[in-house]
């Protein structure tokens, strides 16, 4: 049990956060929320027709409009607080709301507008939320559990700093689960609930950035991955994720992880397009983040044309110079249910016709075999460091599980298991190079959102993570629906049994289907170019 002085600082810190919605954030629905919540900014009446007209905006074309003066930095900030606050009281996404730092940073950029008639970057006037743990100057933060609540930064961190020059305004801070190690997202603050399905979770560890872009609070997200943590928001909830190929994008200023890992971990955007994903991280590397750390790798993004010509290719592999894509079909442990199935087959249906672009299968390997090293070298202190970090604070069932995936290593053990990993890593390298191959298509999960405290399986996005393989989730447009049943299926193992016992499309009905790129490391512009050859075919479904 949770001690009472514990259960009495999470009720401060909440009761802290609620007070920052004022009077005219607040909404007062005059009945019970619909199960989607995905277009309640339109149809609850909190927003007006021009800020709902705002909020339906890519970052990319809002960055266009305020450059242009068709929108002020104001007024974009105000609609946005005010989606954002509505996607709060249906999806409890948020650890932190900054209305009033975020109008004071939008009134200072539209003043530098009226003297200039210049924006100050890129991204001038375009709110962006930020996961919790991610430090923003002046905004209180935690790490996931009660003792590392409230921080307040007295710094940005590095790509925080880096999109402040860009001009971007920051609304929010974003809800993850206790351990940041959760393909959910459950703390002292509550669930995050899935804006399509409030009945399912809205993915983790970024699950805040997943529910409030999804429900159009926010346009455009910085979340990190070491799992899946990017991936699995943007798939649960409709959107775009991009995990880059560790040390391109800067990690500092991120406080309190609870890992002791030898598996790479990295920071990535969430958005609704895929030019936004691309935006963000071009902002990020064209200021050589790499001059103020030494980690990174001293890489500017590099263009890749239509054809695959750059980045240190010469073109696409396939016959023709089409793109030639490996499809994954499912993992070899956890068979995908049938509405990922379903978006997987028709994804290959609509790019069996497409003129550049070439199939063949990709079957992986030693998938259980990775999952195992990559679970212990999450936790080579066996979990320690955590329970030290969470005090009398109770485990959650996730974080729980996770930890039980591992044991405390000697050095020479963790040696023995980074020297196979880098085996398996060549050995994979090795596969894709045999293929000819310029991308692999896959599921980001073997199922939908699920209910909540159930998400167990990692391991459609952790062998990216495993193989430090750049990987980009996108949204098919498919969604579940009541025919999508798996009856008479018979699981070959426990992980397949607990999925199909837990997934049933009257459970999941209506949750977003998002598949999954990826390619070797630094392949990270050949990924977003593929995906571009790709978004040719979406979306698959329409609403």
């Amino acid at each position: 049990m949770i001690s009472s002085d514990l259960q009495a600082k999470a009720a401060r810190l909440i009761a802290a956060r609620d007070a920052q919605f004022t009077a005219d954030y607040r909404f007062s629905p005059s009945s019970p929320f619909p199960l989607d919540v995905s277009d309640l900014y339109r149809s609850s009446g909190f927003l007006s027709p021009r800020q709902i007209d705002i909020v339906s905006h890519d970052a990319t074309s809002l960055a266009g409009a305020i450059a242009k003066r068709t929108y002020t930095a104001v007024e974009v900030t105000e609609a946005f607080c005010r989606s954002a606050a509505l996607a709060q009281e249906s999806t409890n996404c948020l650890a932190w709301f900054a209305p009033k730092e975020a109008l004071d940073a939008a009134k200072s950029l539209d003043e530098v507008m009226e003297k200039t008639g210049r924006p100050v970057g890129p991204l001038h006037g375009v709110p962006v939320s930020v996961k919790d743990f991610i430090n923003v100057k002046g905004y209180p933060q935690s790490a996931g559990h009660i003792s590392s609540a409230p921080l307040v930064p007295e710094q940005d961190a590095h790509i925080v700093a880096i999109l402040r020059r860009a001009g971007a305004v920051f609304i929010a801070k974003t809800t993850q689960p206790q351990s940041i190690m959760h393909l959910e997202t459950t703390n002292f603050y509550g669930v995050t609930r899935c804006p399509y399905n409030t009945n399912l979770t809205a993915g983790g560890s970024s699950g805040g950035e997943g529910a409030i872009i999804g429900a159009r609070g926010s346009v455009l997200g910085l979340t990190t991955d070491v799992g899946g943590s990017t991936r699995g928001p943007a798939a649960n909830n409709g959107l775009w994720g991009f995990k880059p190929s560790s040390k391109r994008l800067p990690r500092g200023g991120i406080v309190g992880v609870t890992s002791v890992s030898r598996i790479a971990g990295c920071i990535g955007p969430a958005a609704h397009s895929l030019r936004d994903l691309e935006l963000l991280v071009r902002i990020v590397l064209s200021a050589e983040p790499w001059k103020q750390d030494v980690t990174l790798v001293p890489m500017p993004w590099r263009e890749v044309d239509e054809r695959g010509v750059g980045a240190g290719c010469e073109g696409w592999s396939g016959e023709g110079g089409r793109l030639r894509v490996g499809i994954m079909w499912e993992d070899g442990v956890v068979r995908p249910v049938k509405p990922t199935r379903r978006a997987l087959e028709g994804m290959v249906g609509k790019l069996r016709e497409h003129p550049r672009v070439e199939l063949v299968d990709f079957t992986p390997e030693s998938v259980a075999e990775i999952w195992k090293i990559t679970a212990q070298l999450y936790y080579i202190d066996g979990g320690k460091k955590l329970r030290e970090a969470l005090g009398e604070e109770q485990m959650y069932p996730l974080t729980e599980w996770i930890v039980s995936q591992s044991h405390e290593l000697s050095n020479d053990e963790v040696t023995t298991l980074v020297n196979r990993r880098n085996a398996l890593r060549q050995r994979y390298f090795d596969l894709f190079q045999s293929l000819r191959l310029d991308v692999i298509l896959c599921p980001a999960s073997p199922g939908p959102a699920l209910p909540f405290h159930t998400t167990r399986y990692w391991s459609y996005t952790s062998l990216f993570n495993f193989l430090d393989w750049p990987a980009l989730v996108f949204p098919t447009g498919v969604r579940v629906t009541l025919n999508d049943r798996d009856d008479g299926y018979e699981p070959r193992n426990e992980d397949e049994r607990h999925l199909y016992r837990t997934y049933s499309p009257e459970t999941c009905i209506g949750a977003p289907i998002g598949l999954q790129l990826a390619a070797p490391r630094w392949h990270d512009e050949r990924v977003v170019a593929a995906a571009k050859i790709i978004e040719d075919v979406l979306p698959l479904e329409a609403d």
